[in-house]
């Protein structure tokens, strides 16, 4: 029989294992080495002529051939349940000349009504399945997702058909999409929920949809470490030194969004020292020059 104290050992390190939910798991295969070649997110697909915010293929093509790498789109569920590359439905509806009556708010459309728009009148919006397809096109990119939803089920219903249209194209393709998929996430349990689902090689902890207070940066430190994310992405509302030298000390990247001029580029790296960035606009040749 265990003594007092061995039990009390054991209950503890049951207590810790369960609270962390699937961080050893994400331990022990994580691989974070895109990081370390790209400084640079697209945001949104990046920018296209004077247009932000399409999360179109006409955008993806535009900065791939830019040479960006590490692609960030936006994500929405359709009427009919689908995921597709669209910020919100609001704003999907203003950049495709949806009109509203006054009072009326925008409802998420069906994906045939979807795919039928035209962002701007001339830009093809994406539905995950597209996205999937464009990632089996090309095996070097990777794409971070930002899914917008902070609880269940809507988490669930988003990664789970994340997962399956990769899986199933991996099974026809032999590629590793799954490996190449970069969660956002915007709080703890949203971590724990994707995981449940998945075990993903790399996570971005994004703090911008995160209520201000919520957590100190002494918890989001505990937490990555804990967990083994290495990223950690935020705006000028939730960033100081002295949070970004912790989450370096433990092997971490910070990255900031979003800008488009290298000499902001360049205050923000000597006021935080930062690693990276998200842009519209900015080439991965344009921010490496800045990071020398």
């Amino acid at each position: 029989m265990w003594d007092k104290k061995e039990l009390c050992i054991w209950i503890s390190v049951f207590i810790f294992l369960i609270s962390f939910g699937c961080g050893v798991e994400v331990m022990e295969q994580s691989n974070y080495s895109w990081v370390k070649d790209y400084r640079t997110i697209s945001h949104a697909f990046g920018g296209i002529e004077e247009y932000t915010y399409t999360n179109s293929i006409e955008a993806f093509l535009y900065n791939y051939e830019k040479g960006h790498r590490v692609f960030e789109v936006d994500f929405s569920i359709t009427a009919d349940n689908v995921l597709v590359a669209a910020h919100d439905w609001k704003m999907f509806y203003r950049l495709t000349g949806r009109s509203l009556e006054e009072g009326e708010t925008a409802q998420p459309l069906t994906l045939e009504q979807f795919k039928e728009s035209k962002v701007y009148g001339k830009y093809t919006p994406l539905s995950w399945k597209d996205i999937v397809i464009l990632m089996q096109q090309y095996p070097d990119i990777y794409i971070v997702t930002d899914t917008k939803d902070t609880v269940d089920p809507m988490i669930t219903t988003a990664f789970t058909q994340i997962v399956n249209e990769a899986k199933e194209l991996e099974e026809e393709s032999d590629s590793n999409i799954l490996d190449r998929i970069i969660p956002q996430i915007y709080n703890p349990e949203m971590y724990y929920i994707i995981c449940d689902i998945y075990p993903w090689k790399s996570v971005i902890y994004t703090l911008y949809n995160q209520p201000r207070g919520k957590y100190t940066f002494e918890q989001i430190c505990h937490f990555i470490k804990v967990n083994d994310i290495k990223v950690v992405t935020t705006n000028d509302l939730r960033i100081n030194r002295d949070f970004v030298e912790k989450v370096q000390d433990m092997g971490g990247y910070v990255y900031m969004h979003t800008y488009n001029d290298t000499s902001t580029v360049t205050k923000q790296i000597e006021k935080y020292g930062i690693d990276g960035v998200y842009t519209d606009y900015l080439t991965p040749k344009d921010v490496n020059e800045v990071f020398k």
